[in-house]
């Protein structure tokens, strides 16, 4: 009896081993995973390049005070979360904080505008440059003798301009006020102008790009460090500008435009970099 018992004891039993590896599998599995969720997740490759790392919710509130301000009307709140590829209930929590602080405000049933304190800081932004000061003349001059609307733009980012400054034309049918605006820059004559790309007399002209029916002429404005930083424009309805007075106005826009360079400290043209 007490050698049945020893070789029971000595047998191993077939039943108990998977089990106790299926347990010490899983705990090593248990551990990995442990490990792996406890490892230092890898940094961004921004934040490897030490570049700063946007605040999506921050990110995404001023991307939608840049559309607010691109709009002529009022948006709806529908409106708003197509054109950032938003959810609405998303769109609608950060409105509400941009409206708590002032920067959007509500237009009763029509939608969302900006606020009072965006208006704010986008005053102090023009009123700090020194181009919307000294433009005034030059604009006043461009427009009484064309007749037309003048304009100064400067670039908004590497792919837009954007109106800062304009004098109306007198005539009773022109060209509308596009303050504010973001302009493509690869498809109007200011952006050309802002790029560098004008003809042997220094100006761009050009017909029917945003708007149908209206052609622009425009020549850069240049700093003291001979780089552009702005640019004059004439616009009109085209069936009042035929070519003679493309090439007129393009000399007026030139020296408008020069004028204002020198204004601004820039070196002469044959002294530029």
């Amino acid at each position: 009896m007490a050698k049945k018992q020893a070789a029971q004891l000595a047998t191993p039993n077939k039943l108990a081993t998977p089990i106790i590896g299926s347990r010490a599998a899983g705990a090593a599995t248990g551990a990995a995973t442990a490990r792996r969720r406890g490892r230092p997740r890898r940094a961004p490759r921004a934040a490897l390049r030490g570049e700063p790392l946007p605040v999506r919710a921050v990110q995404r509130a001023f991307d939608l005070l840049a559309l607010l301000g691109q709009q002529r009307e009022a948006a709806t709140l529908s409106e708003l979360a197509r054109s950032t590829a938003l959810p609405v209930s998303t769109v609608a929590r950060l409105l509400a904080t941009l409206e708590q602080s002032g920067f959007v405000r509500r237009v009763a049933t029509r939608g969302y505008a900006p606020g009072g304190r965006l208006l704010q800081i986008g005053l102090a932004a023009v009123r700090r440059s020194s181009i919307y000061d000294l433009s005034e003349p030059h604009l006043r001059r461009l427009s009484e003798q064309s007749g037309e609307t003048a304009n100064l733009a400067v670039r908004a980012d590497a792919g837009h301009a954007i109106y800062l400054r304009q004098h109306v034309s007198s005539h009773s049918i022109h060209h509308a006020s596009w303050l504010g605006r973001m302009l493509p820059v690869d498809k109007t004559a200011v952006g050309q102008a802002l790029a560098g790309r004008v003809n042997s007399k220094g100006f761009v002209a050009r017909s029917d790009t945003l708007e149908r029916g209206v052609t622009a002429i425009a020549a850069p404005v240049r700093g003291p460090a001979g780089d552009i930083v702005a640019a004059l424009s004439i616009t009109g309805p085209s069936y009042r500008i035929d070519d003679a007075d493309i090439d007129r106005y393009g000399a007026l826009v030139v020296e408008e435009a020069q004028r204002a360079s020198a204004s601004l400290g820039a070196p002469e043209s044959g002294d530029k970099q």
